[in-house]
């Protein structure tokens, strides 16, 4: 029974692995499918920057679930896009007007964006190569404060 049991835990956690694989490589292969993005409703010669990267949007006091991201800026808005069989799906849709502030967190060598709309904050870092890239996180930071979202402190680090 013992046996049985670590045998039914290993496959759960195999399994579950596997689809956050699964899920990485399909956000891998969304950031570059012009397609996906038109499905969409974004036109992919609107996207000033489209990179994979890993999010939250959470209400003020709930814990973030994290999640693979497609990240999607035009001239007008930010979009996080999750993959689900093989569709774009929209996480979260804001025009630049309707972000309340940005804030780019530091901590040791990487960074994080948390983005203020209304009662919702996103958190969201940019990857390159599967990794955090600081790099980009300060670009989208930079290009969002020259848009026109205020700028505010960070809260602390927020997630893993």
């Amino acid at each position: 029974m013992r046996h049985a049991l670590s045998l039914l835990a290993f496959a759960t956690v195999l399994v579950t692995t596997m689809a956050s694989a699964s899920n990485y490589r399909d956000v891998t292969r969304a950031v570059t499918d012009d397609q996906m993005l038109q499905s969409a409703g974004v036109a992919p010669n609107d996207a000033r920057i489209r990179t994979q990267c890993k999010a939250a949007v959470v209400d003020t006091d709930d814990a973030p679930e994290f999640f693979n991201c497609v990240y999607v800026q035009t001239d007008k808005s930010l979009n996080l896009f999750s993959v689900e069989d093989g569709f774009l799906m929209s996480e979260l849709q804001l025009s630049l007007p309707n972000i309340d502030a940005v804030a780019l967190q530091h901590t040791g060598r990487w960074n994080q964006i948390q983005l203020w709309s209304g009662h919702r904050v996103a958190v969201l870092t940019l990857q390159g190569d599967g990794f955090t890239d600081p790099k980009q996180n300060d670009a989208a930071y930079q290009w969002l404060i020259e848009h026109g979202v205020r700028q505010r402190d960070p809260v602390k680090w927020i997630g893993p």
